[in-house]
């Protein structure tokens, strides 16, 4: 969305996006810090979710997609 887009967006959209950026931000921060165990629980669960998304005809490229986003919020490193 291009500044211009979001001037004329209306207020309750421009609130939704923000509030999702910060409960995103927020999410992301409460994950610092993790033990290697919970990375782990974290990553696991991420593929458990990945293939439910394949189990109820996701394609793998969308699939994919929210499986990276699930381990990236598990704020781990491998």
């Amino acid at each position: 969305m291009s500044i211009a887009e979001l001037r004329h967006a209306p207020a309750a959209r421009r609130l939704a996006g923000l509030a999702f950026c910060f409960g995103l931000a927020f999410s992301l921060s409460a994950f610092a810090g993790l033990t290697p165990e919970q990375c782990a629980l974290c990553w696991d669960d991420c593929n458990a979710r990945a293939q439910l998304c394949r189990e109820e005809g996701g394609t793998p490229g969308e699939c994919g997609r929210e499986r990276l986003r699930c381990v990236n919020a598990c704020g781990c490193r491998a």
